[in-house]
């Protein structure tokens, strides 16, 4: 009956999660990264020109897609990775139409065209110039980091997270905030707060639950370029009034293409801690950033491949103040205190004449206990001690 019954529960489960299934696989594809291109195709009068071939083919993989103009010779592809596209359009009696372009992420571009009567001859009539980025079709309001900035401006730490407030309306998070003191970098947008922010990778949910931030923060080298989209975005984005951050990651091409690095700090290189003692050894600081990407084709203009990796050691000595028992504290002489911080009789409450502790007060494990602090190194009252711990 117990059999049964179990199984009955998990069979109930199962059904449940099916029929979940495609509400899930809804909201997944809900939040997205790619763009599109649509426009119009007409003639050198402006008429409409309706079952135009249209190839948009990308220069990085060679993947090809094909559409028709429909009646009032309008297209569109959609769902398109970023990337770098070339668009070739013909028509009978129409010369070659081509042009190449950049596609974003998550951008929607209009590109109309305007063919010239004429042969089809690629040689003679092809058109090639970059589009121009307006947005026709979306009111959003943010920004794009391109892998130029993302590759190219200098970042503590590497981390790509700091180039959103390239962004208008960004801001650091306010000083001593939660955000500002609990992870390693904080934003906020147009005023809200620095959690409010949500964030994507590829398209899919990446926040870290605990701090709200980046959960996955994948190296600068694998990036391609991110968006970062401050308000009026559409429904496909949500969930947070802040900012929406959509990180796109490199892909494979027909060309192998790869880096490799290795970023290095040392105690040599930097300015010494003020308060370490200065009769001792510098502090270690050895703090070392490596890593490497690399991609290409498995089968041309079929299968690729992408795998970065990145890795930090960090071995730094924390300079701390503390106070210690002094050589003689340590034996029960505590006459060189003032008078009002002498050890106390036990059940009396009066300090013991010249603050020393007689020898039958004094506990051989206390002693040992006592022995296992380290020396002052400091004639600072209450803080006559410098360390530097090493931590890994």
């Amino acid at each position: 009956m117990k059999l049964r019954n179990g199984l009955g529960i998990i069979l109930g489960q199962l059904c449940l999660f099916l029929c979940l299934l495609p509400g899930l696989s809804s909201l997944a594809l809900a939040q997205n990264y790619r763009g599109s291109v649509r426009g119009r195709v007409a003639d050198p009068q402006g008429a409409t020109i309706a079952g135009a071939k249209l190839s948009l083919i990308s220069q990085e993989t060679n993947e090809t897609r094909t559409v028709t103009s429909d009646g009032r010779g309008d297209y569109v592809f959609s769902l398109i990775r970023p990337g770098i596209y070339r668009l070739e359009i013909e028509h009978s009696g129409f010369a070659k139409f081509v042009r190449t372009f950049d596609l974003s992420i998550n951008q929607e571009l209009r590109l109309d065209a305007g063919l010239t009567i004429g042969t089809v001859n690629v040689d003679d009539n092809t058109i090639v110039s970059a589009a121009v980025p307006l947005k026709y079709d979306n009111a959003s309001l943010g920004a794009t980091i391109d892998n130029r900035q993302v590759t190219g401006l200098p970042l503590d730490g590497r981390n790509f997270l700091e180039l959103s407030l390239l962004v208008p309306g960004a801001a650091p998070a306010p000083a001593g905030s939660a955000g500002s003191v609990r992870g390693d970098f904080a934003f906020t947008i147009n005023g809200s707060r620095e959690d409010a922010n949500n964030f994507l990778l590829d398209g899919v949910y990446n926040v870290d639950p605990k701090l709200n931030t980046f959960g996955v923060k994948p190296p600068v080298d694998a990036i391609r370029e991110f968006e970062v989209l401050t308000s009026a975005y559409d429904a496909s984005l949500g969930r947070s009034a802040g900012a929406q951050v959509n990180v796109v990651l490199k892909s494979g091409t027909n060309g192998f293409h790869g880096t490799g690095y290795e970023f290095l700090r040392n105690q040599a290189l930097d300015a010494r801690n003020y308060f370490a003692p200065v009769d001792q050894p510098d502090p270690t600081y050895k703090r070392n950033q490596f890593g490497f990407s690399f991609g290409g084709p498995v089968i041309k203009d079929r299968t690729f491949f992408f795998s970065d990796y990145e890795g930090t050691r960090s071995r730094e000595g924390i300079t701390r103040l503390a106070n210690v028992p002094t050589a003689r504290e340590r034996i029960g002489d505590f006459s060189q205190l003032p008078a009002a911080q002498w050890p106390l009789i036990p059940g009396v409450g009066a300090p013991f004449p010249g603050g020393v502790i007689p020898q039958q007060y004094l506990n051989p494990i206390g002693l040992k206990i006592a022995a296992l602090y380290p020396l002052p190194n400091r004639n600072v009252p209450g803080q006559n001690y410098a360390a530097s711990p090493v931590q890994r």
